[in-house]
């Protein structure tokens, strides 16, 4: 199961990547959102699955959807033309990157104490322990994020409405 999650998440992710158009790119955003879902469910994390759904797929697409319509009411301009030494210099950085990413990944020690350990399963998340955790430990950070909502709501209406 974790390859299938995996892969849809990656595929995904590419293909978003790689797509010109802006709403078929959104589409496949939504796709490595489901994947990640699935993963958060491999990991006994049920409340993270169902919030990844509900706020990122649910909300987050909608309204990224919704102001890329709104704002998109003018012709994009060309592109440059292609620079052929930049594309290749930007895949040997990347190349770079990911190597030293897995050279990081693979010499963690959190995956060799899972090694050792064996794969046991994580004990199970539950609303209760979400609720009391966001609330008892992390009210600030939670207050913190609701202003910064607030704050780009505004900043989204001001957008759009020109004559306020």
């Amino acid at each position: 199961m974790f390859i299938t999650f995996a892969l849809i998440t990656l595929l995904s992710a590419l293909g978003m990547l790689l797509q010109k158009n802006i709403i078929v790119a959104g589409l496949f955003m939504v796709g490595a959102f489901f994947g990640v879902a699935g993963l958060f469910v491999l990991l006994a994390n049920p409340v993270a699955a169902a919030l990844q759904i509900i706020v990122y797929t649910g909300a987050i697409m909608v309204l990224v959807l919704f102001v890329i319509m709104m704002l998109n009411s003018h012709e994009e301009e060309k592109a440059q033309s292609p620079r052929a030494i930049q594309r290749w210099l930007s895949i040997a950085v990347v190349a770079a990157l990911a190597v030293g990413a897995v050279k990081l990944v693979f010499a963690s020690p959190g995956l060799k104490a899972l090694a050792i350990r064996g794969a046991a399963m994580p004990e199970a998340m539950t609303l209760q322990k979400v609720g009391l955790t966001l609330f008892a430990d992390h009210v600030l950070g939670f207050e913190v994020a609701g202003l910064l909502l607030l704050a780009a709501m505004i900043g989204a209406v001001a957008l759009t409405k020109r004559n306020l």
